[in-house]
Formats: C-alpha cells, structure tokens, sequence
C-alpha cells in the first residue's frame, strides 16, 4: 500500500465504500472517502479494510464498474475465476453470487443460469469442486487473459500515446494504472506525457534528474512537447476571480512551479536526428531558451566533424542531418527575429557569439574540405544570415582566417582597397555584378581602331560603384529606420500589455487578499459563536444544578421547620437569603452572556429571560435594565469606576421580595458606570 492506493470497506461481502489513500506513515493511514469525509485507520489496516491490487475485479469494480459489468454480461465465467482466483480461499456459487452482487454487478439476467454458469465454471483451468460442491483455486497459474506478461511503465505509457492505436476503456485504465504504479521509473518526458494522457500523478520531483530525449519514444515525446507548449502557455494567463478554469489550467496548476518546463526543450531540438517532436519544440521555445537551444545545436554541428568516419559515411551522414539542418535553420530564424528592447543587449551578445562560431566553423580544414555537407552548410548560412548586423558579421570574419568563394566579392573589396577614401563596401550578393567589374574580358575586339571607344577610367567606374552602393545603402537604411520604427511601435504596445496584466494582477492579489481577510473573520466569528454556545449550555447546566440544590435546600427547610419547631425564624430566613443569592450568581453570569451578545434575539437573551421568569417564581427580580440612567444608590449598585450622582447600568442587579419581608433584599448589586454628561 502507498499514498494514491484504493481501498474498500466491506460489510460481510458486501462493497460499503471506497476510498484513497492521502498520507501513510508507520502506525496510520489516512483514508479519504469517496462523498466526502476522511478517516485515519492503523496500520496494518483492519480486516474490514482491504487494499485494492490495480487489475483486479475489485480494482475494476471500483473505477469503472459499467465496464465490469459489460465484460459481465459478455463472459460472466471468466469474472467469476478471476474472483476465486483473487479469493484464494473455498466458496460456493452462492458465496460467489453475493460477492458479485456486494460489487454492484447486476445479474438480473443470469438469476436462473446459475447452477449452468457452475458447471461451466468447474470446466475451467484451475478451477477444482470438492464433494460438498465447494469450488477453489488449484495451481498458481492464471486465466489464458493474465497469463501474458505485464508490461513496463514505459512500454505501457508508448502504447497509451500510441494515437493510431484503438483500445478499449478497459485496456485503458489497466494501461494506466500500469503506468501509475511505476511513475518512479520514467523520464521527464514520459512523466509528462502521463500527466498529459489523464494519468494520475501523485508526485513531482523537487528537480528534473539529466534529461535524455533519444531514450524516449518519438509518440511520447510529441505527446510531452505539446503538453510542454499548453502548460507553459497556461502558467502565463491570468484567471480573474471568478472565472472557471479550463482544463490545461487545472492541469498547470497540477505541476510545481519550481520545475521548468522550457529546459526539456533544449536538449531535444539539439538532437542530430529526424524528430517531428523536435521540429514542433521549436515553435514553443523562445528568449533565452531559444537562445540556448542554438547554442545546442552548434555543439552538434561542430562535434560533427570529429564523429564522421569516413568520407564512405558522407552521403549516410547528409541525409541523416538534412532534417537537422531545417530545424535548425527554422530556430534560428526564431530567435534572431524576436529582439525584445529589453534584452537588446543580449541579442547583440548572442549574435556576436553565433557569428564568431560560425567563421571559426568554417576555418576548420575538416569542414572546408567538405562544402557540399551539412556542418559547411550551416555555417556558411550562419555567417551570411541578413538578420544579423553587418557590422557584427564583418568583425567575426575579420577575427579568424577566413575564405570566400566569390570571385565578384573579392573584386570588389580589392578595389575599395585601392580608394584613398574611408568608403566600406559590404560584401552583399547581388549588389555588385562581376560582369560589370569585368567588361572588357573575353570580348573580342570587332571595332576599327578609329571607332573604338576611349580607354575606360577606373576611377570613375569605382566612383559609380560607390554611387550606386550609397543609394543600395540608403534604401537598407531607411528599411531599417521603418523597421526600428515599428519595432518600437510593437515594443509599446507590448509594454502596455504588460502594464495592463500587471494591473490585473495586482487587482487579483487584492481580491485575494480581501477574500482571505472574509474567510480569517468568518472563522474568527465561528469560533466566537461556538465558545459563546459552550458556555451557555455550561450556564443552562449550572442553572439546573442550582435549581435543584434550591428544590433540596427547601425540602430541609421544610422537613427542618416539621423536625425543628425551636429553630430561629431569623436563621431560616438567612439560610433562605444565602440560598437565593447563589442564585442570584448564576442569573448576573447569564446576564453578563446576554449582555455580550449584543442581540436581543440570541440564544443568551433568550435563555436570560426563561431563567428570570422561574426565578420570579421564587421572589428573585431583577433590579435595573441595560443602559437605564438613574440616580446612584450605593444599597443595589456597584460602581467598579467610582460612584456618581447619575449612573448608567451595565448589567442588571436582583433582589428577593419575601411574602414576610418589609422590603427587598439585595441579593446581587447591579454594575452601573458613571453618566455621561
């Protein structure tokens, strides 16, 4: 048994309820049941109490019980070997009958097929009847059906994101209670595609153990990348109070937020291998995970010169890294493009960094050698990408030795050399074209000499060319200026947005907080209402102990006065006096209850009034009302703040008018404060 475990309480053979194990220790458990209500049982648990085994007919008859029935009604012998299989002791079909029935099995339809559905039964493997008809189980082998092998957490977690596969609502709780029970064994990945699949998980590590993405099956791992994206998507919604949440929410608010989901992603999109989950990680990963993620795959790519072989692997290696190449192509454009204002410098730090790994990617003689494979490929797109600045990408060739294969480039930068002028020309495909550097090459000469044009000027052809680069650069930098300007455009309205989900967040911890505060003082008052509650019935249980000490207090009066005619009338009548002002306590608590109780409807007024009326009966009255002003009389008042010459009462005093007395008695003085003036 472990925390998460069904268990049922039986009443004979009969199923009384079940529930789920919440918290296990040495000596007890704590059972929650089903409709509400907990108990904590010892531990080993009572024989009432039986642990349910996932598999089991009792398992199934406590989580899916319209599919026991159906497998029931289809094959009702196979339940009932399974039942005395799982019994392991002797029983009749009558004793088989009512646990089928304690189950919630309805077996209407089979009420005159029992004696037929015994004999069917004694057929079976295993099954063995003894003289007095009594079946048991013989052997330690199972039915054809739990013969097979169980699978692993693993298998059963593959077969259940198997998306082509069909299985029975059956199948499919066996499978995933399978993976339940061994949630221990699995991967983040594949924990999360449980989690995804409705699997319950009843813990989380505190952090992810190393991740290993290529251990994974490809069907779970796509099933964990788009749990991954909906989760991560949820944690950044706000739900306004109330509001119901979706699904993918409660589901969010399942996982710990100290565990980062993101971080999975890396080393999954950094895989060298043909992935569709992968390809899809992409799309959900962005800032700083993005950015690791390609700093991930040029580690890959630049392993991948010292894992090659041969040049016999070469073609095998290029079409094994031609999905890479794409993926990596397609993170790279999400992350150069999506340039935050507030991490401007990172950006820039990153892009420094790609470049520079890239010019050094391509120096590697390894990688030269082989222009037409993957790593050369991505390098070369790297250290031309148009999102990265020219400046930065100048500098990162300029760094380390470097070559490059246009002829019409190296034209063109030997003729800027020559100018005496500070003028750069970026080296940009397409601006400059080598047949306009190059006229006069391979073009006979079919002119007379007398027709023939004059020499061209070098000077002034390089003067055009710079001409010309200076208005291709005041185009590029008037793109730039609008794309500046609508990035600042995007970066407000982001801002804005921001500021907005700010406001409703703290909207949202100020409703909780006042929500929290109601709850404190509605606590607050339940517990003041209940102790109030106690001490009346303390009060009402005094009440009668007095009352009847009184009743005995006037039967010795009596039985004094027939047995004792020489006694005193004055010690009777002070016996009387001590005996009503015990009473007459008891009366200033209930009035001191009622006055506290601030209501005149309340259970303390009420039971202040009863009480008065029987003492009544006996002379006793009351002696001042709440909140009067009167004159002060130190004879029936008691000023606990110094007297005054007018009063006001705070809590009524009594007295005792004798059918014999001259006046009253004062038996308890009333509390008064002195008057406002």
């Amino acid at each position: 048994m472990e925390i998460g475990s069904l268990v049922e309480q039986c009443d004979g053979s009969a199923v009384r309820r079940v529930g789920t194990v919440r918290s296990l220790d040495e000596t007890e458990a704590v059972v929650e049941w089903e409709g509400g209500g907990s108990e904590h049982l010892p531990v080993p648990l009572p024989e009432s109490v039986r642990t349910l085994v996932p598999g089991t007919i009792r398992y199934k008859a406590a989580t899916d019980l319209a599919a026991l029935q159906g497998e029931f009604e289809s094959d009702p012998v196979e339940v009932l070997a399974e039942l005395v299989r799982e019994t392991g002791e002797r029983t009749t079909i009558t004793g088989l009958r009512k646990q089928v029935e304690g189950l919630g099995i309805n077996t209407q339809r089979f009420a005159d097929e029992w004696s037929n559905l015994r004999q069917s039964l004694v057929a079976r493997p295993h099954i063995r009847q003894d003289v007095k008809k009594g079946l048991s189980w013989d052997g330690d082998g199972g039915s054809s059906g739990r013969s097979r092998r169980e699978p692993s957490a693993a298998e059963a977690l593959r077969r259940l994101a198997d998306k082509s596969r069909r299985m029975q609502a059956t199948t499919r709780q066996s499978l995933s209670d399978v993976v339940s029970a061994g949630l221990h064994e699995l991967s983040p990945y594949e924990r999360l595609a449980a989690h995804a699949l409705d699997v319950p998980v009843a813990e989380w590590p505190q952090q992810w153990p190393e991740p290993h993405p290529e251990q994974v099956p490809e069907e779970v791992r796509l099933v964990a990348v788009a749990h991954i994206g909906d989760v991560s998507r949820a944690r950044g919604r706000i739900v306004l109070p109330g509001t119901e949440p979706s699904g993918v929410a409660r589901k969010a608010a399942e996982i710990p937020l100290s565990l980062d989901l993101l971080l999975l992603l890396v080393p999954l999109v950094a895989m060298p291998v043909p992935s569709p989950a992968a390809d899809k990680a992409v799309n959900v990963m962005s800032g700083e995970y993005a950015r690791n993620g390609l700093r991930a795959v040029m580690d890959s790519f630049e392993q991948e010169p010292s894992t090659d072989a041969g040049s016999e692997h070469a073609p095998e290696q290029k079409d094994r890294l031609a999905p890479f190449l794409i993926r990596a192509k397609a993170l790279l454009r999400r992350t150069l493009a999506k340039q935050a204002r507030e991490e401007a410098e990172l950006w820039r730090d990153f892009a420094e960094e790609l470049a520079s790994r890239a010019c050094a990617l391509l120096a590697d003689p390894r990688v030269r050698a082989r222009p037409d494979g993957p790593a050369y490929e991505w390098a070369r797109h790297l250290a031309e990408h148009p999102d990265i600045p020219a400046e930065i990408r100048e500098a990162a060739r300029s760094a380390p030795p470097t070559t490059v294969g246009e002829d019409a480039e190296q034209a063109a930068t030997a003729a800027v050399n020559q100018m005496g002028d500070a003028v750069t020309l970026p080296l940009v495909e397409g601006v400059i074209d080598e047949s306009v550097l190059d006229v006069t090459n391979n073009v006979p000469d079919e002119t007379p000499e007398a027709e023939q044009e004059p020499e061209r000027d070098p000077q002034a052809e390089i003067a055009a060319l710079t001409l010309l680069l200076e208005e291709e650069r005041s185009s590029a930098e008037a793109a730039r200026a609008e794309h500046d300007r609508q990035r600042r455009a995007a970066s407000a309205a982001l801002a804005e947005a921001e500021a907005e989900a700010n406001r409703l967040g703290l909207r949202l911890e100020d409703e909780e907080k006042r929500r929290a505060e109601a709850e404190a003082r509605a606590h607050a008052s339940e517990a003041e209402r209940e102790s109030a509650r106690r001490d009346l019935e303390e009060a009402a249980q005094r009440i009668e102990a007095m009352t009847r000490q009184l009743q005995r207090r006037d039967d010795e009066l009596r039985q004094s006065r027939q047995t004792a005619r020489g006694a005193s009338q004055a010690q009777l009548r002070q016996a009387r006096i001590d005996t009503l002002r015990m009473l007459a306590a008891v009366l200033a608590e209930v009035a001191d209850q009622a006055v506290h109780e601030g209501e005149g409807t309340g259970p303390a007024s009420a039971l202040y009034r009863r009480v008065l009326a029987r003492a009544a009966a006996a002379g006793v009255l009351d002696i001042g009302v709440l909140g009067e002003e009167t004159d002060y009389d130190p004879v029936v008042h008691r000023a606990p703040g110094g007297p005054a010459a007018r009063v006001v009462v705070e809590r009524p005093g009594f007295v005792w008018q004798g059918p014999r007395e001259p006046g009253p008695v004062v038996l308890e003085q009333a509390i008064v404060r002195r008057a406002e003036q």
